[in-house]
């Protein structure tokens, strides 16, 4: 019987968890790697979405570019992310309507803002900074100049025409 105590208080003694000390010390070290992490992960959504907008700029702007060759004549200004019916059969409606991935809509703009066409983005979500890195992919870098340029506020716009 006293075998049986023994490996009882044995067997006891191996169920033990983990103390408050090694608790502590394991959420310290989780929370320290996550504070190393969520900056970075911030930085890659924010880089991806400059990257995809990127994209998606030049291929609205190649569709649209296409409408005037073919049409001979300039997508027409629209609400901001309203589709203009004319470009049905270049790039799909539902692309256009959902938004950018730099938050915003997208809005064609026609002999206003100081331009003759172009198409682009309004209230985004992100800052000048982002804009100035989707310039510096597509342009010449300066968001004052060249072809994808910053026409108010809160708009950034790839010329089409001038």
């Amino acid at each position: 019987m006293s075998h049986l105590k023994k490996t009882m208080r044995t067997h006891s003694k191996a169920k033990r968890g983990f103390t408050l000390i090694e608790m502590m010390i394991t959420v310290s070290i989780i929370g320290l790697l996550a504070a190393m992490a969520i900056p970075t992960f911030v930085k890659v959504t924010k880089k991806s979405r400059v990257t995809a907008f990127t994209r998606d700029i030049k291929t609205i702007a190649n569709a649209s570019e296409t409408f005037i060759m073919e049409s001979g004549i300039w997508p027409p200004d629209t609400t901001p992310g309203v589709f203009p019916e004319e470009l049905a059969g270049y790039f799909a409606k539902r692309f256009f309507e959902s938004g950018t991935s730099m938050g915003g809509n997208w809005d064609y703009e026609e002999f206003s803002s100081g331009i003759t066409s172009g198409i682009g983005v309004v209230n985004p979500s992100l800052d000048e900074s982002e804009f100035a890195k989707t310039d510096a992919l597509i342009d010449d870098g300066n968001l004052s100049t060249g072809r994808f340029r910053k026409i108010t506020d809160n708009s950034y716009f790839w010329v089409i025409a001038d």
